[in-house]
């Protein structure tokens, strides 16, 4: 490595943008494990341990892996519901969990699964995640938490409610690191407004000598030293079947994140990004990670911003970023304890605050996009709010895929060709019956899927006339995605047969043609009456009505 004449060497950008991430992920990884209800040290060691694991494994190669915003609220719906002293393994359990899911979506090259939850649900859940971040920081801004059993919108009513009995040293310094956090983004040195802010309320509390703000180390002892490296710790797999619901949530949501990140955040030299490379990395670093002691983790829009605002080339800077966390801690790790919670608190309301306005943008344009999608988005977040963020998920991904089938449904439909007089094919709709003698080529058009195929036989010619007509139908591109398919085609030919008409299949593809064979409806519809397609388009259906006059000489 070089540095002569003033000039970077070729890593120097990426163990700049390293250290960068490394200041930014010590307040931001405390913060988010205490969304999530746990020592805040388990956010550290997620940024020690996922963070340069992954590093090594994902594709989109400046893709930082840690703890966010979403999966820390979802882990802790899950720890919520299980007994204290359980909930430690359960975490690590967890991760684990996750991160086999990820590996082998990884591993089976499954990236492409994601795109089935549609950016509207993924815009409601990271609204509605951000929303309940927000909601739950409340106690910790003004140093007062709801004694009300009931979910975060009503606990922060309730806090509301009772200005009088608000934390006034708490709520002066969390209300004075909001302003500080929203005037240091406006100024160059933006990128350390995270951990300058937290400096602000420490030495605020310190400086003012106010007791009556808790921090840190009334949660826990966050260790330097040899102390501040995780212990390994097996996680408790016969706690498996209780979170393998909040695993398959925290997995999509993890990828979801990681997806748009990716996107948003290409390779520097220009090579393409590979998702399932991503669910790769994400799922190793996790299973990495959960032996010692880390939480949860996906891939990081801010932390990722962050990496590349810094000047990162390479997938060196995360593995930096680790490093470099581990050594500030080692020195350093004492210090956290003095961070006051109303500090995090304000930290995480600003980034809140940012996000739903941001996903507010998105689903204000997905209103003038897709309604139906826009109002599954709604649901989700009314689901986050009044149940879990698992429910929410859940719901927002099954309602959208109910959409897509009803939609798919509705797609399909026929076309009627015929040539004109200078011999050039032009699409009409199809008739309503099959006359008799009439020679017809009809095409399928939109997903032939099972859901589609009900409603086959309410848009398709009448065939009860048809004596002596062939119905020349073109498949280009087309399978029977299902034995449904398979059924009506099947029950078309009988019908046609049964009427004295013949069945001509044209461009027949090589999908369909194995189909057609496994059924044995090949040999029913007969070799003759099948053409399959070639390079050219309409040579088959030319061959197909070349037979029906050789047929009808």
């Amino acid at each position: 490595m070089q540095f002569s004449s003033g000039r970077r060497g070729p890593l120097a950008p990426d163990i700049g943008a390293g250290l960068t991430v490394a200041l930014v992920s010590i307040p931001e990884g405390m913060a988010y494990a205490l969304v999530a209800g746990v020592s805040p040290i388990y956010g550290l060691y997620t940024g020690m341990v996922t963070t340069i694991i992954a590093s090594l494994f994902v594709g989109t190669n400046r893709l930082i892996v840690t703890l966010t915003n979403a999966l820390a609220l979802v882990a802790g719906d899950q720890l919520g519901k299980l007994p204290p002293e359980a909930s430690m393994q359960a975490l690590f359990t967890l991760t684990f969990l996750v991160g086999v899911i990820m590996t082998v979506l990884g591993l089976f090259r499954l990236g492409s699964v994601i795109r089935f939850v549609s950016k509207e649900v993924m815009a409601g859940f990271v609204f509605v995640t951000a929303l309940l971040i927000v909601l739950g920081q409340l106690k910790h801004v003004v140093g007062l938490d709801s004694e009300r059993d009931t979910n975060k919108l009503f606990q922060a009513i309730d806090i509301l409610s009772r200005p009088g009995d608000w934390n006034a040293q708490a709520t002066v310094v969390g209300l004075c690191s909001i302003g500080v956090l929203l005037a240091l983004e406006r100024t160059p040195v933006r990128r350390f407004a995270d951990i300058l802010v937290i400096a602000f309320a420490g030495l605020m509390v310190v400086l003012l000598g106010w007791t009556g703000v808790e921090i840190v180390a009334y949660i826990d002892e966050v260790p330097s030293g040899l102390d501040a490296l995780p212990r390994p710790m097996l996680p408790d797999f016969s706690m498996i079947p209780a979170l393998m619901a909040g695993a398959l949530a925290a997995t999509v949501v993890g990828l979801s994140e990681s997806s748009g990140v990716g996107a948003a955040y290409p390779n520097a030299d220009g090579s393409r990004s590979n998702m399932s490379r991503d669910f790769l990395g994400q799922g190793v670093g996790n299973l990495v990670g959960s032996f010692f002691q880390a939480m949860p983790a996906g891939g990081s829009l801010s932390r990722t911003g962050v990496n590349v605002s810094g000047g990162a080339r390479s997938r060196l800077s995360g593995m930096c970023a680790s490093l470099m966390m581990i050594v500030i801690l080692f020195f350093f790790g004492a210090l956290a304890e003095l961070i006051p919670l109303t500090g995090l608190g304000a930290l995480l309301t600003v980034i809140g605050v940012g996000v739903m306005l941001r996903e507010g943008r998105i689903l204000r344009r997905a209103w003038a996009t897709s309604r139906a999608n826009t109002a599954i988005a709604g649901i989700t977040i009314l689901a986050g709010v009044f149940t879990d963020l698992t429910v929410a998920i859940f719901t927002g991904v099954v309602l959208s895929l109910i959409v897509y089938a009803v939609t798919a449904s509705g797609e399909f439909r026929f076309l009627a060709l015929t040539r004109d007089a200078e011999g050039r094919w032009r699409e009409i709709p199809p008739p309503a019956a099959l006359a008799p003698g009439e020679v017809a080529v009809v095409e399928m058009r939109g997903p032939a899927n099972f859901a589609s195929v009900h409603s086959l036989d309410d848009i398709f010619p009448d065939t009860t006339e048809a004596q002596g007509a062939t119905l020349v139908l073109r498949v280009r591109d087309r399978n029977l995605e299902s034995l449904t398919g398979v059924e009506w085609l099947e029950g078309l030919h009988a019908t046609l047969s049964r009427n004295g008409a013949r069945l001509v299949l044209a461009e027949v593809g090589p999908e369909l043609m194995r189909t057609l064979e496994a059924t044995g409806l090949a040999e029913e519809i007969g070799g003759a009456n099948i053409f399959p397609a070639s390079e050219v388009v309409f040579a088959a259906t030319e061959s197909a009505l070349a037979s029906t006059r050789r047929g009808a000489a």
